[in-house]
């Protein structure tokens, strides 16, 4: 089955800046983690092994996690960066 990554860009106009000039992140292709969006990773949680496609992540003081999708492009769960390994670079393409 195929099927195309869902990919959000960034609404750049969309809201108000904040205190000090400080705009709010929204979409985006890139991690500061190293992947982008629709990479094929594999995560590892308790010992069990999840293979998907990146389609986001939150990056903040507390938590930094990315979301892993299925080809169907329903969230599997967020994981930390650190357990996740890059499979293949994003062809654009989610193959099942």
């Amino acid at each position: 089955m195929l099927t195309r990554p869902k990919l959000f860009r960034r609404k750049l106009h969309q809201e108000n800046y904040s205190k000090g000039g400080i705009l709010k992140r929204q979409g985006g292709t890139i991690t500061p983690f190293g992947f982008r969006s629709g990479d094929y990773v594999e995560a590892t949680f308790k010992g069990d092994k999840v293979r998907g496609w990146i389609g986001g992540f939150t990056n903040t003081g507390k938590t930094k996690n990315v979301s892993i999708y299925d080809h169907d492009w329903s969230r599997i769960g967020q994981f930390n960066p650190k357990n996740v390994r890059l499979l293949q670079r994003s062809s654009r393409l989610c193959v099942s």
